[in-house]
Order: structure tokens, then C-alpha cells, then sequence
């Protein structure tokens, strides 16, 4: 089992490898503090608060799509294509096989949202000052920058739940960038109500572990 684990997910990452978007991983890492700081010194973020929950959005919206892109190619590509049958000798554990791709995805997506987050935190607080009087966010960045993580696992979940459910690796995309507007739209109502907490993205994730363990739980049980 843990054999099997292991090695789907360095299949996985040859994959990503020779497809070029491992690459795609860099994107948070370097497009999001670049992004942030054009935009704060562009709009005149008038404090470093602001400026953080400005580069937060940027760098989860990079790895949100980045979540969408990668999970539905290791669930939904291969349930299209029956790669899943033929690339290794079977009888094999088939989820270990979807758990070691999606392990690495989203390790892989979370690890990237963590150092780009990072930067865009410390390039924030050197570009940007806070003057005396400088209206305070609506968000407070620390929380933003912790709950975010669920928003990455909710929508991780819901397009590997939809790959499983469409076989198709277009269609979960769909459903996942509608889960994530959908997401927006309620997260966006709680605030206007000022009721938003940190309960929010520990429901969005619990929501996104569900749906990764309905698409382990189903994986074994669907026909190329």
C-alpha cells in the first residue's frame, strides 16, 4: 500500500515533469510579489494591512487555479484516456494510486500558496507603510492568510469529486471554478453581515475533504 503510495506519487511528478507544469508551480512563488508590489505602489495602498490582504488574494487566486488545473489532470485525465490501467502492472491498490497523485498536487499547490504568501507579507511590509490615521482593512491579514488554505482544499475537493463524477478533466474544472464563485459569493455575503469568521474556511475545508475522500472511496469502483 504505502509502495504503491509512493509511487504514483513520483509518477505523478514525472508526469508534471515532462508536461512542463511543475513549472506552473513557480507562479505564487514569483508572479504574486511581483503583482502585489506593482499593484501597491500603482494604487497607493494607503497601509502595509491593506497591502497584505491585497498580495494574499493575488497569491491564493494564483494557487486556486493552480488547485484546479492539476487535480483535475491527475483525476479526470486519466479516468478519460484509462491511463489509470495501463500505466503500472496490475493488481494495485487504486487508492493508493489516486492518493499518491493527489497528495502531491495538493502538497504541492499548499507549499506554493505558504512561500508566496510569505514574500508577498515581508515585500509588503518594506514597500509599504502605514501612516497615522490609515483606515484599517475590513480583513485582518493574519486570519485571511491562515484561512485561505481551506478555500485551496475546498476547491481541490470539489474537482476531484467532479472528475470522478464526469470522467472528464474539462467538466471538473468547470465545477470547480463554480464551487469557487459559489465559495466567493457566500464568504462575500458573510462579511457585508459582519459574521465572517475563521469557522468559514474550516467548513470550506472539511467541505474539500469530504469530497477528496468520496473520490478515494469511488476511485476503485469505476470502469476506464
Amino acid at each position: 500500500m504505502t509502495n504503491a503510495f509512493l509511487l504514483n506519487a513520483r509518477w505523478e511528478l514525472r508526469r508534471l515533469r515532462r508536461s512542463r507544469r511543475l513549472w506552473l508551480l513557480i507562479l505564487p512563488l514569483v508572479a504574486a510579489p511581483v503583482g502585489s508590489a506593482v499593484a501597491d505602489l500603482y494604487l497607493h495602498v494607503p497601509s502595509v494591512d491593506t497591502a497584505r490582504v491585497l498580495g494574499l488574494f493575488i497569491t491564493a487566486g494564483l494557487a486556486g487555479v493552480l488547485a484546479l488545473d492539476l487535480v483535475a489532470l491527475a483525476v479526470g485525465e486519466d479516468l478519460a484516456i484509462g491511463a489509470h490501467l495501463t500505466a503500472f502492472a496490475l493488481p494495485q491498490g487504486r487508492r493508493a494510486q489516486l492518493g499518491g497523485r493527489l497528495t502531491l498536487v495538493l502538497v504541492g499547490v499548499l507549499g506554493s500558496y505558504a512561500v508566496g504568501a510569505a514574500l508577498v507579507w515581508e515585500l509588503s511590509g518594506l514597500i509599504v507603510g502605514t501612516p497615522t490615521g490609515a483606515t484599517a482593512p475590513i480583513l485582518i491579514p493574519l486570519h485571511l492568510a491562515l484561512g485561505l488554505p481551506g478555500l485551496l482544499l475546498f476547491l481541490g475537493g470539489v474537482t476531484a469529486a467532479g472528475a470522478v463524477v464526469t470522467r472528464s478533466a474539462a467538466q471538473s474544472l468547470v465545477a470547480g471554478v463554480l464551487a469557487g464563485v459559489v465559495a466567493a459569493g457566500v464568504g462575500s455575503w458573510f462579511l457585508l453581515e459582519r459574521s465572517l469568521s475563521l469557522l468559514f474556511p474550516v467548513g470550506l475545508a472539511v467541505v474539500g475533504l469530504v469530497g477528496l475522500a468520496w473520490s478515494l472511496y469511488r476511485f476503485p469502483s469505476l470502469e476506464a
